[in-house]
C-alpha cells in the first residue's frame, strides 16, 4: 500500500490546481491573439463625403450629429471635431476637441494667440495646442486625441 505523506499531498494538490488554472486561462489568451478585427458601428458619426471635408481653410471645425444605441437606450449626440490636412501625407487628421488635461472643450484660439502658433485653446486651465493638435503650452500632458477614420465617410467617436 502506497502511503501519501503531507508534503506529497500538498505538492500534488498545488500542481493540479495550477494545471486547472492554466487550462481555464488558455481560451482568454487565444482570444487575445485573434487577428480578426470587428468594427462596432454603433458609435460612428458621419462627417460627410471626404471631397467636402477637403474643401476650405484648415484647420477647421466640423459639426456632427449621430444616434448611439447602447443596449436598450438610444441617445442622440451632437458635437464637433477639428479637421486638418496631414503635413506628411495627402490625408486628413480628425482631432477631438476634448482637452487632454481635464476633459474641457478646447476652442479656436484668439487671433493674437494664432500669431504665436496656437490654433486651439482650452480656457479652463490654459491648454494650448497647435494646428495638428500637439500640446504646446499649459498643463495638457499629451496632444489632442486623433479619431480613427474607418471608412471614407465615417468616424469612430
Amino acid at each position: 500500500m502506497n502511503s501519501l505523506n503531507r508534503r506529497t499531498f500538498i505538492a500534488k494538490t498545488l500542481k493540479g490546481t495550477a494545471g486547472v488554472m492554466a487550462i481555464s486561462i488558455l481560451p482568454l489568451g487565444l482570444t487575445a491573439c485573434n487577428n480578426k478585427t470587428r468594427v462596432d458601428t454603433s458609435s460612428m458619426a458621419s462627417l460627410g463625403p471626404i471631397s467636402e471635408l477637403e474643401k476650405g481653410e484648415f484647420p477647421k471645425k466640423v459639426p456632427y450629429k449621430t444616434t448611439v444605441q447602447d443596449a436598450w437606450v438610444e441617445q442622440k449626440m451632437e458635437g464637433f471635431v477639428y479637421v486638418n490636412k496631414n503635413k506628411n501625407e495627402d490625408s486628413l487628421i480628425i482631432m477631438s476637441p476634448v482637452c487632454t488635461h481635464l476633459g474641457c472643450i478646447a476652442g479656436n484660439a484668439e487671433q493674437d494667440m494664432k500669431e504665436e502658433g496656437v490654433a486651439f485653446y482650452c480656457p479652463c486651465h490654459g491648454g494650448e495646442y497647435d494646428e495638428f493638435g500637439v500640446n504646446i503650452g499649459g498643463p495638457p500632458p499629451r496632444p489632442l486625441d486623433i479619431f480613427k477614420r474607418l471608412s471614407r465617410m465615417a468616424l469612430s467617436i
